[in-house]
């Protein structure tokens, strides 16, 4: 039951952009998200012989998500920070891209439950469906939807609201 280091590479390969599409939309910061996705596959290496590679992607989603709700605590601990420019994507000539959509996004999504929130993130940003969320989470298939749908009429609301202040 040994996981074999072509099987790790393989799964990096796959999973690296989805994850850290939805981190950066937790974390709204690119080198922690760099930094988590790494620790991810590290952290799983090291229980290298207690992981079996059906469950390989699962077990890389579980700590990275883990990792990022963890980089939130401290972050907390240390005083929220705000999002600013230097956290959001770039265009080619340097400029923040859209910047007050970049803002009542992450301040809309930043009021749903982290539970909505992490959902959300999974099935729009990673590529996942909705077993494969379920999995992930530790939640029946159903709880997935019902969550989803729930956070994106939330979502919408909200970010109907912040087009009206």
């Amino acid at each position: 039951m040994t996981l074999r280091q072509e099987a790790l590479y393989a799964s990096y390969r796959r999973l690296e952009r989805p994850l850290y599409n939805v981190l950066y939309r937790q974390l709204w910061q690119a080198e922690d998200c760099q930094d988590i996705v790494h620790d991810a596959y590290v952290r799983v290496w090291e229980r290298r012989s207690k992981v079996d590679e059906v469950t390989l992607d699962a077990l890389v989603w579980t700590t990275a998500l883990n990792l990022a709700k963890n980089r939130l605590r401290w972050r907390l601990l240390r005083r929220h920070e705000e999002l600013d420019e230097e956290s959001l994507p770039l265009t080619a000539d340097g400029q923040p891209q859209d910047f007050l959509a970049t803002r009542r996004l992450h301040q809309a999504l930043r009021q749903l439950p982290r539970a909505a929130q992490q959902i959300l993130l999974l099935s729009e940003f990673s590529g996942m469906r909705g077993n494969e969320i379920a999995t992930v989470l530790g939640i029946p298939a159903g709880t997935v939807a019902s969550r989803k749908h729930q956070a994106l009429e939330r979502l919408k609301t909200l970010m109907g609201a912040s087009l009206d202040a």
